[in-house]
């Protein structure tokens, strides 16, 4: 009996202890269980808050692409705006340089309207005499010709230039009658004064025929503007070259003759035209022959009558600025 009383509390405190074993237990689990449903929450607070993170990520990211296209956009129009501008500006710098250019030449030409006025009342004083309507120079005459010899020297170019200006100005005196030297009756523009000494400079080394023309019909009491033509001045004609060679009837009759000649050195002027000479713009012709050596040259052609041959040749070297001098020599033909 003793020994199951034993037994008893022996199994009795057995119990309590697992009893005892059993509420620690549970208390850990429910510890562990709060622990759990804790964390559980804090995970799934996480998870929301990495989802709001996530979506704001997407759309913060979405905002910026879109920013980045803006920028993109915004500095391809301002290197747009900046091409632009630049070329405004350099458009600008153009415009501004020519109304420079152009207020330049709008004082030159008022100081060139005022010298004109001025010499229309200094020929008109100095004039001794006044034919209303006259006209004394033609558009196209040539007033003065010349050459000159382009060099590197600007100065002695310059002064050969006005030289010639200044011929052509004295002939001009002369045919008006005007008694006072001094005066400047001849005009010419100082832009085409510039432009002509610029080729001139382009030229160097080269003999250049300076020739000065009336631009209009010019009457007594009106300063005459020129215009100035340049040409090359080469040799067209070496000395005793043959200008021009025909076989021509002369006739019988002094007229005849005549006509044959005349119809020759009509020939012999165009050919020398042909071959660069220059001609007189209001004449067309190259050159004169004197009344000796015309009639001259009738009476032997008259003398063969018939046909002859007719060749005219170069008494000179013959340049572009004329004039030419020619021989004819007369061979009667069988």
């Amino acid at each position: 009996m003793d020994e199951l009383k034993a037994e008893l509390v022996s199994l009795s405190h057995e119990v309590s202890a697992k009893n005892t074993e059993l509420e620690s237990s549970r208390k850990e689990l429910e510890e562990k269980t709060k622990e759990y449903t804790a964390l559980n929450e804090k995970v799934q607070a996480t998870v929301s808050k990495l989802s709001a993170i996530s979506s704001e990520l997407a759309a913060v990211t979405a905002e910026r692409d879109k920013t980045i296209t803006a920028l993109a956009l915004a500095r391809s129009g301002l290197d747009k705006a900046e091409q632009e501008i630049t070329a405004l500006q350099a458009t600008k710098a153009k415009l501004d340089s020519r109304i420079n250019e152009l207020n330049d030449a709008k004082v030159s030409l008022q100081k060139d309207v005022d010298n004109l006025n001025q010499q229309t009342d200094n020929l008109k004083k100095g004039l001794q005499f006044v034919r209303e309507g006259s006209v004394v120079f033609r558009a196209g005459e040539v007033l003065y010709t010349s050459t000159l010899h382009s060099s590197e020297d600007t100065a002695n170019v310059q002064q050969a230039f006005r030289t010639i200006v200044y011929n052509a100005n004295q002939g001009i005196i002369q045919k008006l009658g005007v008694e006072n030297k001094d005066l400047d009756v001849l005009w010419i523009a100082k832009a085409d004064v510039d432009q002509a000494m610029e080729v001139i400079k382009a030229n160097q080394g080269s003999d250049i025929i300076v020739r000065i023309s009336s631009s209009g019909n010019f009457i007594y009491g009106e300063p005459v503007i020129g215009q100035i033509q340049l040409f090359p001045n080469n040799i067209i004609y070496a000395k005793d070259s043959v200008v021009y060679s025909e076989v021509v009837d002369v006739g019988r009759e002094t007229q005849q003759t005549e006509e044959a000649v005349l119809a020759f050195l009509q020939k012999v002027n165009a050919s020398a035209v042909k071959h660069g000479i220059l001609p007189d713009p209001i004449q067309g012709t190259v050159g004169s022959m004197s009344g000796s050596q015309l009639y001259d040259t009738i009476n032997r052609a008259k003398h063969y009558g018939g046909k002859v041959e007719l060749t005219a040749t170069a008494r000179t070297d013959v340049h572009t600025v004329g004039p030419l001098n020619i021989e004819i020599n007369v061979v009667k033909v069988q």
